[in-house]
């Protein structure tokens, strides 16, 4: 976890161009620490600010409450809500007005507010599914847990240019942070807060507002911590990648560490629908419009339903039914993104990948490189042995491949006797570093025919990166230009690597 250096606290104890909550804000917060706290000492606060006091009155009667009665003046909602929810409740809306206002500058503010409110959305509906009695300070903390984004971009505002923090891993923005002035936005965020005096709790929460397993927070606070950290997961999910891996992992982590059923928490999608709106209005931000909102709802209900019926083990019929889905989805999988004879993925995962990977490098400058596999004399293999013998050495290359690269890169075929290898996160001289790895391997290899012959494999590479020096302007030229570089091996004696950049310097 990142500790807050001492310069940068003094600096968050000085600070004067970065909002202090309102004065109902720390009249809110004074009465809430106190136990003897009444209903007329509430009442008033609330009232002082007339906008506060219409929110709780709305809230007291959305669905967030579901109550059969209406309350129609201030003291019902108080009854309605309880003493503590409306004060956490109204410190909540005194704060985000606050620090709303605040919002200038390059920083993308709508994708900031978006993901903070559907956050508390989620954590209110995660606490009230767990019938914890702390439902509305989940939902302040929940609300909260990026706060140190804002101070970083009032204080540092170069931290986050160009990287568009929104649209990439929250881990990548913290280790971003991280590299820029040595802390990260959970941990200022948590000092912050406690410069305000605001409750531990709370403090806490936001300081482990990345780790949906609470280490290191022990009793009841971990659960209180495992809630607000998975509200931001569900966000994430929700404003990024809604793809079925996203959903099931967010539903693996709700299962494993708050023991919510996927399926139950595919249900819950629904029922966030009606709460959404109730934020939306409370805190003046349009999150999805009603199309949007459908195509999620049922994506999640879909994604979380299959991967309920992957764990759910009560009964033999339903270990039937597992079991079978098992081997349809399996295969389903491999006829989708697999290669049936290698194992290798297909062209089209392949092409869908690379523009995934092309787009995130050119926004973040990251080198990005791609490897064209070409086997020497394939057609003489095939006219000389068979095309049994073929298909042995075409899925002898696939497992050397997989073999000499890391678990994250990807190994495509691309069709008849080329594969493809992407390789994020690799520049010029790494790359090459695969190309001999990859051309060494394949001569000491041999691949075993059905008839127990043994077939020598050379394998010819083209290979180019993208990345700060050499620029692309799309996948489709990335490609071209391993493509030739592949051409120039093949011609020049074949079993060899050629970097595109050496022929393009030639």
């Amino acid at each position: 976890m990142s500790q807050i250096p001492d310069h940068i606290l003094q600096r968050l104890r000085t600070c004067t161009n970065f909002p202090t909550p309102p004065p109902v804000a720390m009249r809110v917060l004074q009465l809430a620490q106190n136990p003897e706290i009444d209903l007329g000492k509430v009442a008033e606060a609330v009232s002082a600010d007339p906008a506060i006091a219409a929110k709780v009155m709305r809230i007291a009667n959305s669905a967030m409450y579901a109550r059969r009665r209406q309350s129609t003046n201030l003291r019902q909602a108080l009854i309605t809500l309880g003493l503590n929810a409306t004060l956490t409740l109204a410190l909540s809306f005194t704060l985000v007005t606050a620090l709303k206002k605040a919002s200038t500058g390059g920083f993308d503010f709508q994708a900031y507010w978006r993901r903070t409110i559907l956050s508390a959305a989620w954590g209110k509906l995660l606490a009230s599914e767990l019938g914890r009695p702390d439902a509305e300070e989940i939902f302040l903390a929940s609300l909260l847990q990026d706060l140190g984004m804002l101070v970083v971009d009032k204080l540092w505002p170069e931290v986050y240019e160009g990287i568009a923090p929104f649209k990439i891993e929250h881990a990548r923005i913290c280790q971003h942070e991280q590299n820029c002035i040595g802390t990260d936005h959970r941990s200022i965020g948590s000092a912050l807060l406690g410069i305000w005096n605001m409750p531990a709790g709370l403090v806490q929460a936001v300081q482990h507002s990345h780790d949906p397993s609470g280490a290191g927070v022990g009793g009841d606070e971990k659960t209180f911590v495992r809630v607000v950290a998975l509200s931001g997961e569900l966000s994430d999910v929700w404003l990024g990648a809604r793809n079925d891996a996203a959903l099931r992992r967010v539903g693996q982590q709700a299962q494993k560490f708050l023991n919510i059923q996927p399926q139950r928490l595919g249900e819950m999608f629904d029922l966030i629908k009606d709460q959404l709106p109730v934020a939306e209005e409370l805190f003046q931000m349009e999150l999805y419009d009603s199309a949007q909102l459908q195509d999620i709802i049922e994506a999640a209900r879909e994604a979380l339903m299959v991967r309920n019926l992957y764990t759910l083990k009560e009964n033999i019929d339903l270990q039937g039914t597992k079991k079978q889905l098992e081997e349809e989805n399996s295969e389903l999988k491999v006829e989708n993104i697999r290669d049936p004879l290698t194992n290798a993925h297909n062209r089209r995962y392949f092409e869908e990948s690379l523009a995934r990977e092309f787009e995130t490098a050119s926004k973040h400058a990251w080198p990005l490189s791609l490897v064209f596999v070409d086997l020497d004399k394939f057609k003489q293999v095939n006219d000389g042995f068979g095309h049994q013998a073929g298909d042995a050495i075409l899925m002898a290359v696939a497992q050397l491949l997989r073999d000499t690269l890391r678990e994250s890169d990807i190994v495509a075929r691309y069709g008849g006797d080329e594969f493809v290898l992407l390789l994020p996160g690799l520049d010029t001289k790494e790359a090459n570093r695969v190309g001999k790895r990859v051309c060494e391997a394949a001569r000491t290899s041999k691949a075993q025919t059905a008839d127990g012959r043994s077939v020598g494999i050379t394998l010819s590479l083209g290979i180019v990166t993208c990345d700060s020096q050499h620029k692309f302007d799309s996948p489709k030229a990335l490609l071209a230009a391993a493509d030739a570089a592949l051409y120039h091996s093949k011609n020049n004696g074949k079993d060899r690597y050629t970097c595109y950049e050496t022929i393009k310097a030639a």
